[in-house]
């Protein structure tokens, strides 16, 4: 008789458990990540005072941020929260140039009514001098990036790209990437959209759908 007690003590709390382990609640799903309305402002470039009087260079970089602009533009184009405003309604919209970049940005910001204004700057921009496969010089891409919040002015999220592509034989580590690029020596264009990609990757609020 007192096994039979004990069996049944056992199988009762056996039951018992496993209703309260089936009672447990499934974790609830991680919230979204915050969609944010967002002004993209022009690509402005980075001259320095030595560069004032570097013709050549303070025309790559003109030709660099007008790409940017445009790839820019690509990026964003099915992302109904994110506006790309052109150099003309960027214009005509700013209302101080006493005001720092940042408080322009913020002004615009506020005028159009987003939560966000992302700033974007080039350093560097120079196209490959050859083909797919013999470049005599490779392209070379440096930006930076800073999304801002317009009411309070915080960084919501920033980052960089700097590369200058190298052969396979310079870099032996680099073979992913080479095969990526399919062996080629990409255009400067190319480049940038890669850094594009990368970089906005790590940003939830930029990143692609």
């Amino acid at each position: 008789m007192k096994i039979q007690a004990v069996i049944t003590t056992v199988a009762l709390s056996l039951l018992l458990l496993a209703g309260c382990a089936g009672s447990k609640k499934a974790p609830a799903p991680a919230p979204p990540s915050e969609q944010l309305t967002i002004i993209v402002l022009p690509v402005e470039t980075l001259v320095s005072s030595d560069d004032q009087t570097n013709l050549e260079r303070a025309q790559q970089l003109a030709r660099g941020a007008e790409t940017m602009n445009r790839l820019l533009a690509d990026y964003f184009a099915e992302m109904d929260n994110v506006k790309v405003i052109s150099a003309e309604q960027h214009e005509s919209l700013g209302e101080s140039y006493r005001k720092s970049r940042a408080e322009q940005a913020r002004e615009i910001g506020q005028r159009l009514a987003a939560d966000a204004v992302l700033l974007t700057t080039v350093n560097r921009f120079v196209e490959r001098v050859g083909g797919d496969y013999s470049a005599d010089q490779p392209a070379s891409v440096a930006f930076d990036f800073k999304l801002m919040a317009t009411k309070s002015g915080r960084t919501i999220c920033s980052g960089f790209f700097d590369e200058t592509q190298k052969s396979l034989f310079e870099n032996l580590l680099s073979f992913s990437g080479a095969a990526k690029r399919k062996f080629k020596w990409i255009t400067a264009a190319d480049l940038a959209t890669e850094g594009i990609r990368q970089r906005f990757e790590a940003c939830p609020q930029l990143r692609q759908p």
